[in-house]
């Protein structure tokens, strides 16, 4: 019995040791996933976590035809003057996009030609959303232009005219925008044997709905070879200034995210502030001096990879426009560090990290949405002035890992995907337990070690007192360890934990109606629970942590899962 409980210890003592020098490390191989609790020796290998599976690769041409119709269907809808539904399936097209970039990831296709036609695809609902709400705005503008007019409130009508010619402008370059991502797609999706006479459709369509929602002062045709040829019908070339009264020159006209550009030129007869456009977004102001002059330098940041209008306007009156043409660079984006505290329920996870370009530019307001490794979405993070974004989540105690993932085409830089950050989750009172734990093995190694090498009884002297108080003492430590040992479960209590758990859900499923509980995590059956009393609550989080951290479970604990399964239960048969 002895050689036993000494094995035992022994043994006891190297797993905790083990354990504990785990914990403190924080970096190595993950207890368990976020979900599913497996551990395998790819955790340590990025690269290798992404497999491809049936399931998610019989998804991949499915969403890009469903992306095909989607377009056509968005865009249709335009064509007929219902921007309502034009709105609905062009949420329904940009779900389809944002689950084909999901499984994208899933199965390591970010570097191929089905990874391009997603960009196009956001690219094509970029342009789809600019040309629905400049259409819009077209009827409203016409509208109050009646009113301007009856009103004589000229001053008013010259503002939007000059609103109008910026429009008009954008809606030029979004229909090339949306022919060359169409294009782009239609030939990768033909690759693939897909139809892609809707996504040709829908280029014709877009060509008549800028037609008329400009009265015909723009006209889009394409020439035997495919090519775009796009006409300024009122009476001037879409590159001519039609005022004369603002003249404006732009360099570089070329440039990269957190590239400068000088817009400067000279004001007369215009209000002394004047405003900086890209296409139809306000870019900046600048003052002109006393002769007119003016000059400001730019920084690209939020601005979609591509051509773009700089125009400059005051008082109704605005300047022709400039092309310039914002290329794209590699961003880098990286989880730094984590912070843990008590949560609500669990501990509460913070992620921090940043996102720049490769020449170390920090991305000033872009989202980053945190993913665990197997692909649930935990949160989404936007940067700061520094390029620096955090996620928040609480979680279970555990081992998991993080992946983080910037794809914003409305930056004109490419998406990325951090490497794996590993994070072991453990409330700190476990690590005063097993350092207890520890420290109760290791007297009793050193006590039977002494006894062992305790004096002959045929020895005199005080040399002999000494053993003889060690062995006196022993019972007294070994009854305390046999004590740990007996409040500890094995096995066999994880399925009386189960039946307490399967019982009382049962029981609220069939009071409150909930379907499919074999399928329900503990929180989702809190949340179809009408009416959720603090027993519930307590009783649920409770079997999470128990069934979930991979813990033994005392004989207090299962104590008080009966106890509070009877509660729930009495509760109510009460009422």
């Amino acid at each position: 019995m002895r050689q036993n409980l000494a094995a035992a210890a022994a043994i006891l003592a190297v797993i905790a040791v083990v354990m504990l020098a785990a914990l403190l490390a924080g970096s190595g191989t993950l207890l368990y996933a976020a979900e599913g609790n497996t551990s395998t020796s790819d955790h340590t290998d990025p690269s290798s976590i992404a497999v491809m599976t049936t399931e998610e690769a019989e998804t991949i041409l499915p969403l890009m035809e469903d992306i095909i119709g989607l377009s056509y269907d968005s865009v249709y809808q335009i064509s007929i003057d219902d921007p309502e539904y034009a709105a609905r399936y062009l949420a329904a097209y940009e779900n389809s996009v944002s689950r084909l970039g999901t499984n994208i990831v899933k199965i390591s296709l970010t570097k191929t030609d089905i990874n391009t036609y997603k960009k196009e695809a956001s690219s094509l609902d970029t342009s789809i959303q600019i040309i629905l709400n400049d259409v819009v705005r077209l009827e409203e503008i016409d509208e109050l232009k009646k009113q301007y007019a009856a009103e004589g409130n000229i001053l008013g009508s010259f503002s939007l005219e000059a609103e109008s010619l910026l429009i008009r402008n954008e809606l030029a370059l979004t229909a090339m925008n949306y022919a060359d991502s169409a294009d782009i797609m239609a030939q990768i999706a033909a690759y693939y044997g897909l139809d892609v006479s809707q996504l040709q459709d829908s280029v014709l369509l877009i060509n008549q709905i800028i037609t008329d929602a400009t009265s015909g002062k723009i006209t889009i045709t394409t020439d035997s070879s495919g090519k775009l040829i796009i006409k300024d019908t009122s009476g001037s070339s879409i590159n001519t200034d039609t005022s004369g009264l603002i003249t404006l020159t732009v360099y570089p006209v070329k440039g990269y995210y957190g590239d400068k550009i000088l817009v400067s030129g000279i004001a007369s007869n215009t209000g002394s502030i004047l405003s900086i456009y890209w296409d139809t977004n306000l870019w900046g102001t600048v003052a002109k001096d006393t002769e007119g002059v003016f000059a400001k330098s730019m920084t690209i940041g939020r601005i979609s990879e591509g051509i773009h209008a700089v125009t400059v306007q005051s008082e109704g009156i605005t300047s022709k426009p400039v092309y310039i043409t914002i290329l794209s660079k590699p961003s880098v984006v990286t989880i730094l560090k984590d912070e843990q505290e008590n949560g609500e329920l669990h501990r509460k996870l913070t992620l921090y990290g940043s996102l720049r370009t490769e020449d170390d530019i920090p991305v000033v307001g872009a989202p980053v949405t945190v993913y665990s490794e197997d692909h649930i979405n935990i949160g989404t993070g936007i940067t700061n002035a520094n390029g620096i974004w955090n996620v928040s989540a609480e979680l279970i105690d555990g081992g998991y890992a993080f992946y983080a993932v910037f794809d914003d085409p409305s930056f004109p830089l490419e998406g990325n995907t951090s490497e794996l950050y590993p994070v072991t989750i453990l409330n700190p009172t476990i690590y005063y337990i097993i350092l207890a734990i520890i420290g109760g093995v290791l007297i009793i190694l050193i006590v039977r070690f002494a006894v062992r090498r305790k004096p002959s009884q045929k020895q005199t002297g005080k040399a002999g007192i000494i053993p003889q108080q060690i062995i006196a003492s022993e019972p007294a430590i070994i009854k305390v360890i046999k004590e740990i040992f007996k409040n500890e479960k094995d096995a066999d209590d994880l399925d009386e934990l189960r039946r307490i758990y399967t019982t009382t859900v049962v029981f609220l499923a069939s009071v409150e109606r909930i379907q499919n509980i074999a399928v329900l995590t503990p929180r989702e059956i809190l949340k179809g629970i009408t009416v959720s009393t603090e027993y519930i609550r307590d009783f649920m989080s409770t079997y999470e942590y128990l069934h979930y951290a991979n813990v033994i479970v005392t004989r207090e604990q299962m104590k008080r899962m009966e106890t509070l399964s009877k509660l729930i239960i009495e509760g109510y048969n009460e009422t």
